[in-house]
């Protein structure tokens, strides 16, 4: 009885700890779009940089979480990993875009970026 209230226990922690970490990880991109959109719109080239950061750290973080935990459906998860590869590639089009002051090509570019936010979150929430 003790072994199964311990594996009752573990289970219910590490399925909070997955939780909250892709919570806090969402939370982190939800920071970084708003700092590039913030950079947009108050002409701050390191703000928007800073945003990319954050979002590329957030992006990393994600990489390394097991996602079959909270997506159950294996097609879900090749999806969202495609999802997650095009990410990078998108930040570092806009990175370049914006370390080369073109900034119409950047807020294009930063369009494709929330495009495979949208992407990801249609496919894991069935919008």
């Amino acid at each position: 009885m003790k072994k199964l209230m311990l594996a009752l226990a573990f289970t219910s922690v590490a399925a909070f700890a997955a939780d909250t970490t892709i919570t806090a990880t969402m939370q982190l991109m939800d920071r970084g779009m708003q700092q590039v959109q913030r950079g947009f719109m108050y002409n701050s080239k390191s703000e928007i940089l800073k945003g990319i950061d954050t979002l590329k750290n957030s992006d990393a973080i994600f990489k390394t979480v097991d996602v079959t935990t909270f997506i159950p459906n294996n097609k879900k998860v090749r999806v969202t990993q495609n999802i997650t590869n095009n990410l990078s590639e998108d930040l570092e089009v806009l990175r370049k875009a914006i370390e080369n002051n073109e900034f119409t090509t950047a807020t294009e570019k930063y369009g494709k970026v929330l495009n495979d936010c949208v992407a990801c979150h249609t496919v894991i929430r069935g919008w």
